[in-house]
């Protein structure tokens, strides 16, 4: 029988669903590796007949090369799932020296909807009832002492588990981001769910001792602090991918009761199955989400490693997309060398899974700050979002392109929305206000600005912010205040955004020397690292020098310089705006003046 006819098979108390890559015992979900689960198809498809070692690998690994220790240890797996020992022959039976036969009798059930008899399946099993549980934060999990034992290894999983819980319909997911800070091991879980404004929260330890991997974890309700489900796994470390697929169903089976096709399609997605690639994204991730310039660059190193061992490990050319992105938008290399180089990255990534929401958002970045192609980035954001209704960063990202263009409505709503993915958020916090602010709403930004540094008085982009609304108030002494601030709190050797702010500041204070001072540190430090005509322009703007603004802006247009898809909304060139030729330039960058 054709296997595209066949919505499942049936042996004993399992049922197969080849489609949706999933099998069930007994109506509940039994997690397997993508290559396990290839291995116990290939296997029912062809029962009762032997298949020779060689003949399996090759239709398990479609022509690659392989070790046959990796179809040893799936068989191992399988039999484990099934409570068989290799003298058991009640569903696969081993032929000395030959290969292996599937000997159990096997049902086929033809021409029916998978989604229901997945959904009926599992509704003879049900989990519990919690409809009301609409949010989740998953914690880094606590590494215990142990020989081995790598500490980004509990971020690294809770990471995994995120990615993938993002994608389950009607449940709001906290990003990675807003979970690192409880990775203390003396944190009260319960105390953090509260904090993270969520309903439930999975916690748990980790331990690595030589090449076997301990994982406790739990899911506790925040209100009534109930143990929703429990688990522990003791696995080889080979098997991590199986852990974290078993994890991430069980979760979404207890607060989702129906999972489609495509939400189990995603729960069950390894970005790669080469353990070594895995654990160096580990710790990569650590170095992206420190955010500045070294760590983005030493992350970069990681994310090469890592194509160099699985040239298929799409997070990793996310990953490589996304620092190139950033190291353009933030004015740390040119823009000719970076985006580029990103969106190379991006369509790969796309290449390899499209289905993610992580390649369309970074093609979207380069297509916007590069390109500009306007209609190509927001119908790439657009489509993120719609892959992946929890990714906060692809709201975030399309709420500056909504900016860009002064569709401050939408712009607003979107931001808030993101907001709602990740409330905790200082860098959503902050973005709040930035619609009132490209708007010229200086009080309600300002007023957004202080909120958030009222509630971490050292982040450094509130300060940012605040300064540049301030200037724009005529409050100059208070908004060289804040651009100093955020000079000391900066981690990186130079900002010359915040400096270029704080000589325009400077300028329409009527200080012209210490504007001047400004302008000839960024001219020096062109020698040292690359420094954006843009920013230069802020200066001269701010001086009054209209002709060597607008001759910077000009040099801005023919090296893409990133900040110039601004330029329709930024305030600091609001004086130019008059210029036939600052049209020009508005409109050769895509836009409408």
């Amino acid at each position: 029988m054709d296997s595209q006819h066949v919505s499942y098979y049936e042996f004993g108390s399992y049922r197969l669903f080849p489609h949706e890559r999933l099998l069930l015992r007994e109506g509940q979900t039994v997690s397997l590796r993508p290559k396990v689960f290839e291995t116990l198809l290939v296997l029912v498809q062809h029962r009762g007949r032997l298949l020779s070692k060689d003949a399996l690998m090759n239709l398990v690994w479609r022509g690659s090369i392989v070790e046959e220790g990796n179809l040893t240890q799936n068989i191992f797996l399988l039999r484990k799932i099934f409570g068989e020992s290799p003298f058991d022959h009640q569903y696969i039976v081993t032929i000395p020296g030959e290969g292996y036969r599937f000997v159990a009798d096997v049902r086929e059930v033809l021409n029916e909807t998978s989604d229901v008899n997945v959904a009926a399946a599992q509704a003879h099993h049900p989990v519990g009832a919690q409809d009301k549980l609409r949010s989740i934060a998953v914690l880094p999990l606590k590494t215990l002492n142990g020989e081995g034992v790598d500490e980004h290894l509990g971020a690294g999983i809770a990471d995994a588990l995120i990615t993938k819980l993002s994608y389950v319909k009607g449940i709001v997911v906290r990003p990675t981001t807003a979970v690192l800070k409880y990775k203390d091991a003396s944190q009260n879980p319960l105390a953090a769910g509260r904090e993270l404004r969520v309903d439930a929260v999975l916690d748990g330890t980790v331990q690595r001792a030589d090449d076997r991997i301990r994982v406790n974890v739990q899911l506790l309700k925040i209100g009534d602090d109930t143990i929703l489900w429990a688990d522990k796994f003791d696995e080889t470390f080979t098997n991590i991918f199986a852990v974290q697929d078993s994890i991430s169903e069980q979760v979404a089976q207890v607060l989702s009761q129906r999972l489609s096709r495509e939400e189990l399609t995603q729960l069950r997605k390894s970005p790669t199955e080469n353990v070594e690639a895995y654990q160096l994204y580990i710790k990569g991730r650590y170095f992206w989400e420190k955010r500045t310039e070294q760590g983005i660059k030493k992350g970069i190193q990681f994310a090469e490693q890592i194509i160099g061992i699985d040239p298929t490990f799409v997070s990793a050319y996310v990953g490589l997309a996304d620092s190139y992105s950033f190291l353009g938008e933030y004015l740390h290399l040119d823009p000719n060398k970076a985006f580029p180089k990103a969106k190379e990255a991006a369509l790969k990534a796309l290449e390899i899974d499209a289905t993610l929401a992580e390649p369309h958002a970074a093609l979207a970045e380069t297509l916007l700050f590069h390109d500009w192609d306007w209609d190509g980035a927001e119908r790439e954001y657009r489509q993120a979002i719609e892959l992946n209704p929890n990714y906060a960063s692809a709201q975030h990202f399309y709420t500056w392109l909504l900016m860009m263009q002064g569709r401050f409505d939408e712009a607003q709503f979107r931001i808030e929305q993101a907001q709602k993915i990740d409330p905790g958020s200082l860098t959503l916090n902050t973005a709040v206000g930035l619609p009132a602010y490209f708007s010229r709403d200086y009080d309600r930004a300002i007023k957004q600005f202080r909120q958030t540094l009222d509630l971490d008085p050292d982040y450094i982009h509130a300060h940012y912010y605040l300064g540049a609304a301030l200037t724009h108030k005529g409050m100059y002494r208070e908004a060289i205040a804040e651009f100093e601030a955020h000079r000391r709190l900066w981690v990186d050797d130079y900002v010359q955004q915040a400096r270029a702010l704080l000589g325009y500041t400077y300028a329409v204070q009527d200080n012209r020397s210490a504007a001047l001072n400004v302008l000839n540190e960024l001219r020096e430090q062109q020698n040292r690292r690359y420094i954006s005509p843009y920013c230069t322009a802020i200066v001269y703007a701010g001086l009054g020098e209209s002709e060597q603004a607008l001759a910077e802006l000009e040099r801005a247009l023919r090296e893409r310089a990133a900040w110039m898809v601004f330029i329709k909304s930024d305030p600091w060139f609001d004086t130019l705006r008059s210029d036939p030729r600052f049209a020009d330039l508005v409109r050769h960058i895509g836009l409408a003046p």
